[in-house]
């Protein structure tokens, strides 16, 4: 039986001719959006290429031939309990990685420098302004983006923690074990880690009272990582700094929720990895892939099926 690759993303003609030109052997159908695969769904697809949240448990229940999913995103939430453990799946971790930290730097730039004063506060009543020079920046979870975060960090003179799966003492790296203890001790606790049953609802009422008055919360892992209502509660009771959220749930925020309300609080509609040529770099990510298959090479970014990411 042929192969078949389906592709679900908004590529121009040429990158679509690119792709097939990587791989004659395949058949290759394009789609726009899921639901034009699922209204035209070929059973015999092998290998599916699609954004993130655009496989659903529906598409792959319809494809008992899939080997092969690679995610056009980063994240896999969502995706690997939905697929058959035979199921290879791949993800563009990393593709992203200066757009998200820069935004997270830029959160945390406009809760020191910017949010603390509106335009129509006297002279005379300014809230001082804080540089991030000095302050000890706790980033949990330390992959592609973490590192970017903390050598951003590095530069504007912060210190820099970092907490994640294994240790690694020589960059200042600490398993979860410590999370409680360094969350207590930081002046930024930057969130950019993957959801995961392990990291689901981490940020709970109990270590959002652990953090230092005063001190910051930015958000660029998933809205679920943090308990919401427990959030608003530290806001509201003045504990934390402020934050910078850039996933939150639901997504987006409705008009009037309460985290819209704060002065310093900080809200994307999950945007940071946004890139004007995402789709490109992500296209040829997907023929270097499909060339490594077609030979028979390790396959970038294959997920850890047990880990989740």
């Amino acid at each position: 039986m042929p192969e078949v690759l389906a592709v679900i993303g908004n590529l121009t003609e040429q990158w679509q001719h690119r792709i097939k030109e990587s791989r004659p052997d395949l058949t290759m159908v394009f789609y726009s959006e899921p639901h034009d695969l699922e209204n035209h769904l070929d059973p015999r697809i092998t290998i599916l290429a699609a954004g993130g949240g655009r496989v659903t448990r529906a598409i792959c229940e319809k494809l008992p031939h899939l080997r092969w999913l690679q995610t056009f995103s980063a994240g896999v939430d969502g995706v690997v309990q939905d697929l058959a453990p035979q199921v290879t799946i791949t993800s563009m971790k990393g593709l992203n990685q200066v757009a998200v930290a820069q935004h997270a730097m830029a959160f945390l730039l406009g809760l020191t420098r910017l949010a603390p004063n509106p335009p129509s506060t006297p002279r005379s009543h300014l809230v001082p302004l804080r540089t991030l020079e000095g302050m000890r920046h706790l980033i949990v979870g330390y992959g592609h983006i973490g590192r970017q975060i903390g050598e951003y960090s590095l530069h504007f003179g912060m210190t820099v923690e970092g907490i994640s799966r294994r240790a690694r003492p020589d960059q200042n790296v600490a398993t979860w074990s410590e999370l409680d203890r360094r969350i207590g001790q930081a002046d930024v606790i930057t969130l950019a880690c993957p959801l995961t049953a392990e990291t689901s609802g981490l940020i709970d009422r109990n270590r959002l009272q652990r953090i230092k008055p005063g001190a910051f919360l930015i958000n660029i892992a998933r809205g679920e990582v943090v308990d919401q209502d427990a959030l608003v509660e530290s806001l509201t009771a003045g504990h934390l700094g402020g934050a910078g959220l850039d996933v939150t749930t639901p997504e987006p925020l409705p008009s009037g929720h309460p985290l819209l309300q704060f002065p310093n609080v900080l809200v994307t509609p999950h945007v940071a990895g946004n890139l004007p040529d995402y789709m490109d770099r992500a296209a040829a990510w997907l023929i270097d892939n499909l060339e490594r298959d077609r030979d028979g090479r390790p396959l970038l970014n294959v997920v850890n099926r047990s880990d989740g990411y």
